[in-house]
């Protein structure tokens, strides 16, 4: 019983420790966009918009856009969204900026 609940402790800590998380601050159209990404290991796992001071109704569509393909395809290397180009350059260089400061 004891060998099962230490081969649990130790799974635990070690995937525990894998986990990473980054802040990064891209510019915008309209100001600087920052966010939170977490990583699990070298996966990108998910995006939190911090603070966004965007035109909402073109902004948001095209942030979830964003972030559903660069956790789909693993890169900041996706395609810009028509009509939020500056949007999306700012949105991707905050997520590459996290990615690089993720512990």
């Amino acid at each position: 019983m004891k060998n099962i609940f230490f081969i649990f402790l130790l799974s635990f800590i070690s995937v525990t420790s894998i986990a990473a998380t980054g802040e990064g601050i891209g510019q915008g159209y309209m100001d600087e966009i920052k966010v939170a990404v977490e990583k699990n290991g070298d996966k990108i796992v998910a995006i939190k918009v911090i603070k966004m001071d965007e035109t909402k109704r073109i902004a948001q569509p095209a942030i979830e856009k964003l972030t559903k393909d660069i956790i789909n395809s693993q890169t900041v290397e996706v395609d810009n969204v028509a009509g939020a180009t500056f949007t999306s350059l700012g949105f991707k260089e905050a997520v590459k900026n996290a990615l690089s400061n993720a512990k």
